[in-house]
């Protein structure tokens, strides 16, 4: 108490007055109200269960800490603080790992390696075993510290170390925490994750004020503490660099401040040094502002500012970091940077583009999204914001990928749904489908069965225990509106059309994407620079590996490829790799054919030149089918399907069943 007493509360004895029962209870009531608040405020009551309220969390100064530490401090660091909440119930924790998983990818120290986790005391943490004790965790944080001079700092990591210290000590609790530095952009910054419970094992709940503020101060202290304080000088040439920017700065967050109804009047002479310096940069980014018409001298000395500049000024920000990060992508793989055009698509894409993914990365740490650049067939390098993404780990730097815009339109399979049960009551079912259309192959229907599986999980159909559905009225609405949420969330849908470089694909045995665009199959237009010059080359490569094989031959009317010439390939490559997954799993290889009943254990998938292949494994023979993104919810579990024209219909665990070919 006596490190408080600000805080401490003194009873003071007045007149009494009234001594009956119902003064005297209210008086006890007062010094318990006061006694709580003054054991809240040391950190003893922090554990609730809200989020909510400014000052509600463990630690004093954590719970004292007020907005007013957000003001700038002469002289200090400056330092960035991103700070996040993530629910982990549910799929949270898949998503925590995914996350996890791609702050350690290839590329992100200072010699380009993988980035390493560690805590409080290793160098070396894994990140499944910090999930693992975080798994029944409630929720976690995330921060993303970004120094302002960190490439300055001699050690980055001792820095966090020192920052998650001084948060044990604002929480009056031990943290379990892991964090990774990063220094593949300009400024050097580190990713820590910490788990949502306190020393005691319950919930940590850290005030929105700490959150927001009191972290930062902290984090600015120390790095005052370590460089020492910002010179006038270093202020002033940042100030200045910040007149010329083509993005928002903090002097155009002081002409909002200092403007009226968005008049900026400069009239009138500063009385000193440090406000003449003030107005003079206020001056020149005026001047700035009109010539990029976001502004307008109406008279001497006073400014009208665009209604619509610090939008536009943000958004010119953002492109800018966005033209940035690409020419970094290109110069990480050894390309000319930009030497072509190059397109954004952020929120929408006219049409679909092909092309050689370059490098990926978070196109906003805290909200796990995701960027791709991809050098096009079309000649041009385009960064598209594929916002989150569940398969990010499968997009890997080389392959062949297709980007289109995500529909939002239901789908042919929708409309067919509709009409079949409106006939039969708002009942589907693939044998009611099969009556209304005789001529439906049971892969056809099965496509349909598997839309209505995935419309289940989101509670737009339900389906019956006898493998019927139950189609509500609206369901052509409601698949419209889902339709259209989907693509909110995701604008892009992503295509991986080859995992292999057009190197591997040159000389491969299987049936490659270079195959498809010979035969017509996936015919693409390509531009003769760039990207598309190489896919020109690499086609004509192709071409005459085919003809030495045998599976092509020139005539007097050009190429002729034989029949069937991806089911060829495809068979030839499949042999090829059964032999050697054969002798390292000390199984046979048992080919499927149309007709065939497959059953087995999903163990794991393959990825070919020809695509992706799911082993299904018995006892003492394996098989080698198409994979299906349904498989992996089964993985390691039993699956039975019976092989169809265009694929196979499973049957996932033994009582619930799902088709999907």
């Amino acid at each position: 108490m006596a490190q408080n007493k600000d805080n401490s509360f003194k009873p003071k004895l007045g007149r009494l007055g009234n001594a009956g029962k119902k003064s005297a209870k209210s008086y006890i009531n007062r010094v318990m109200r006061e006694a709580t608040k003054l054991k809240s405020s040391n950190g003893r009551i922090g554990s609730g269960n809200s989020f909510s309220g400014r000052n509600v969390g463990r630690g004093y100064y954590a719970n004292t800490i007020r907005n007013s530490n957000a003001k700038v401090r002469i002289g200090h660091r400056r330092v960035m603080i991103k700070a996040r909440i993530v629910k982990l119930a549910g799929a949270g924790i898949k998503k925590a790992n995914t996350h996890i998983k791609y702050l350690q990818r290839d590329g992100v120290t200072k010699d380009g390696e993988a980035g390493k986790l560690y805590d409080a005391e290793l160098d070396a943490v894994n990140g499944k075993d910090f999930l693992n004790d975080a798994k029944d965790d409630r929720h976690q944080f995330r921060f993303i510290v970004s120094p302002e001079d960190a490439v300055e700092l001699d050690d980055l990591k001792s820095y966090t170390r020192d920052l998650m210290q001084q948060m044990e000590k604002d929480l009056d609790t031990k943290l379990d925490w892991v964090a990774v530095d990063h220094y593949n952009t300009d400024n050097p910054h580190t990713h820590i994750i910490v788990r949502g419970v306190d020393d005691g094992g319950g919930d940590l709940i850290i005030s929105r004020d700490y959150m927001s503020s009191g972290l930062r101060s902290r984090a600015e202290d120390l790095m005052t503490d370590e460089l020492g304080p910002r010179h006038e000088h270093e202020i002033a040439s940042a100030l200045r660099r910040e007149v010329n920017r083509d993005r928002f700065t903090s002097i155009d967050r002081k002409l909002i401040k200092i403007s009226d109804g968005g008049i900026v009047d400069m009239r009138g002479k500063p009385k000193t040094g440090y406000e003449k310096f003030n107005q003079s940069l206020q001056v020149g980014r005026l001047e700035k502002l009109q010539n990029m018409k976001l502004a307008q001298q109406i008279k001497t000395g006073v400014w009208e500012l665009s209604e619509d500049f610090e939008p536009t000024l943000r958004e010119l920000g953002t492109r800018g970091d966005i033209i940035k990060t690409m020419h970094q992508e290109m110069k990480r793989q050894g390309r000319d940077p930009l030497e072509v055009g190059y397109d954004i698509h952020q929120t929408d894409m006219p049409q679909a583009i092909t092309g050689k993914l370059i490098g990926k990365g978070f196109a906003d740490e805290g909200e796990d999204k995701y960027y791709l650049v991809i050098e096009g067939i079309d000649g041009k390098t385009h960064y598209a914001d594929i916002k989150q993404s569940d398969n990010i780990e499968d997009y890997k730097a080389g392959s062949i990928i297709e980007l289109s815009p995500q529909s939002i339109e239901p789908r042919k399979s929708d409309h067919t749904i509709a009409n079949v049960s409106y006939k039969n009551n708002g009942i589907y079912s693939a044998e009611i489908h099969s009556n209304d259309d005789p001529s439906a192959s049971p892969e056809f229907i099965q496509s349909h069965v598997r839309r209505l599986e995935s419309l289940r999980r989101v509670n737009i159909v339900q389906r019956y225990g006898d493998g019927s559905w139950d189609v509500p009225d609206n369901y052509m609405d409601r698949v419209s509106e889902y339709q259209k949420l989907q693509a909110k969330k995701s604008p892009l849908n992503v295509i991986i059309r080859s995992q292999f470089s057009l190197d591997v694909q040159v000389t491969s045995s299987g049936a490659t994407w270079l195959d498809r665009n010979l035969i017509g199959k996936e015919k693409s237009t390509l531009s003769n620079v760039g990207f598309g010059g190489e896919v020109d080359a690499a086609l004509n490569r192709r071409r005459a590996y085919l003809i030495a094989q045998g599976f092509a031959q020139e005539t007097q009317n050009g190429i002729v490829f034989q029949r069937n010439l991806l089911k060829k390939l495809e068979q030839q490559e499949i042999t090829k790799v059964s032999a050697r997954i054969s002798s390292d799993m000390g199984k046979q290889f048992v080919q499927v054919k149309k007709g065939d009943q497959v059953e087995g254990v999903y163990t794991k998938s393959v990825e070919l030149a020809s695509g992706r292949f799911a082993i299904i494994e018995q006892s003492k023979e394996f098989n080698l089918v198409p994979w299906r993104s349904v498989l992996e919810r089964s993985r390691n579990q039993l699956v039975s399907g019976k092989v169809g024209g265009s694929g196979i219909s499973w049957q996932i665990g033994k009582k619930r069943g799902l088709g999907i070919s």
